[in-house]
């Protein structure tokens, strides 16, 4: 079991997208579905998003969930294979 203080953290837009999309990144992350490499070029990714108001806007009109992350988002193929399973 990995220690939970190895985790990478994340950003609050990145953890709520991952919130609409039924995913849990701490989850994936234990279960080796994504590598702490592939989380860090994640948050990278959300922290130098180019449209960070779309993507709150998006987020609030899905609160009740969504099946995948919007175009607008950096992370989406990312999010796309999490919720595929690999």
């Amino acid at each position: 079991m990995r220690d939970y203080l190895d985790r990478p953290r994340t950003p609050a837009a990145m953890t709520r997208m991952a919130d609409t999309l039924g995913l849990d990144l701490g989850v994936e992350y234990d279960a080796h579905i994504v590598t702490r490499r592939q989380l860090d070029r994640a948050v990278d990714r959300c922290t130098g998003c180019g449209d960070p108001d779309g993507c709150a806007m998006w987020l609030d009109d899905h609160e009740g969930g969504a099946k995948e992350a919007p175009n607008l988002c950096p992370n989406k193929a990312l999010f796309d294979h999490m919720r595929e399973g690999w």
